[in-house]
């Protein structure tokens, strides 16, 4: 299957979820651009206000406007502030208008993929970046306008446990050659999705150090198990391979072990001689041994455990800080816990 029919078959499986988060983008910027609005208007009425109490003698011999700022009651209604606002709606605006396009990511050949992840990471975060701007101004926190009046990139290091939970899958297409996935392991947290569409040979078995008991990971040559990776309530990663790689899944709902979690539906028979991508032929061997030792149920051991995978839940679970709330406040407009 051509790698564009595979990206638009992985873009597919991720609608729901990618569609979820650019409709809060846009109730988020509708909800902006009418508290702006409100605030604009209060501003004006209040420099039109004192205006007038200074009289016409006050008339080409007092700047009003500035006047009205060193008088003001309410900092989310000054000129900074208005700013401010204006700078978050335009980054809402401008990630919304993206739409699927914002989830998509084209690796040229010899990039770095940790990099090219990180980048689109980052790039999403701007809208936690607007919603904090907003938070900041609401609250009447530090000086809004002053060097922060549009929303930066936010690395995904710095983002909340709220955000890593409402961010939407990314899918990147990614030369076999490039596929140095193992580095990605920095992003899989919350409820972070990866897609990597894998053009030309690759390892066998390139996501196998990702598999950790709160992690769903997955290898498919034909896009089989994204639904299940879209309905596990953690983290994950995909990888559409060709062919010649394995093809396995590791779902941590399946069970408290691993070797209950990880089913393996097909492995190569032989590993070639030559080096993919840098990685040798006795790396890619080891992988593949990876994979097999982590299926393998010990000697006399009993049946699939009944107790559930790790309770990533229990971490959620606990109460959310002050700043996460804040920093989710923008983007709670639409319900996306049914996302998938």
């Amino acid at each position: 299957m051509p790698s564009e029919d595979r990206v638009r078959l992985t873009l597919d499986a991720f609608a729901r979820p990618i569609g979820a988060f650019r409709a809060t983008l846009a109730a988020t910027a509708d909800e902006v651009r009418n508290y702006l609005a409100t605030r604009q208007s209060s501003w004006e009425g209040k420099v039109a206000r004192i205006g007038a109490q200074l009289g016409p003698l006050a008339s080409g011999r007092i700047d009003v406007e500035r006047f009205a700022t060193l008088v003001e009651d309410h900092p989310e209604a000054s000129p900074a502030a208005l700013e401010t606002l204006g700078g978050a709606l335009a980054a809402l605006g401008d990630l919304a208008g993206r739409s699927e396009r914002l989830c998509v990511v084209e690796l040229p050949a010899g990039g770095s993929l940790y990099e090219a992840v990180g980048g689109a990471l980052g790039e999403i975060g701007r809208a936690f970046s607007a919603a904090r701007l907003v938070s900041d101004v609401r609250a009447g926190r530090g000086k809004p306008g002053v060097g922060r009046t549009a929303a930066e990139a936010l690395p995904f290091s710095r983002w909340t446990r709220a955000e890593r939970r409402l961010a939407p899958p990314l899918v990147v297409r990614v030369q076999g050659a490039d596929l140095r996935a193992a580095g990605l392991a920095e992003f899989l947290d919350g409820r972070q999705r990866l897609a990597l569409v894998v053009e030309g040979e690759c390892p066998p078995a390139p996501l196998a150090r990702l598999i950790t008991p709160g992690i769903f990971v997955l290898q498919s040559a034909d896009g089989a198990g994204l639904d299940r990776l879209l309905a596990w309530d953690g983290p994950g990663i995909a990888a559409l391979v060709p062919d010649s790689a394995a093809r396995f899944a590791h779902d941590p709902g399946r069970g408290a072990a691993v070797w209950d979690r990880l089913a393996i539906e097909s492995l190569p028979e032989r590993v070639g001689r030559r080096a993919i991508g840098g990685f040798s032929a006795a790396q890619q061997m080891e992988e593949l041994e990876l994979l097999r030792s982590l299926s393998a149920r010990p000697a006399g051991g009993e049946g699939r455990a009944s107790a559930p995978g790790p309770a990533v839940a229990a971490a959620e679970a606990t109460p959310a800080d002050p700043a996460d709330k804040l920093a989710a406040w923008l983007l709670s407009r639409v319900d996306l816990s049914d996302a998938g």
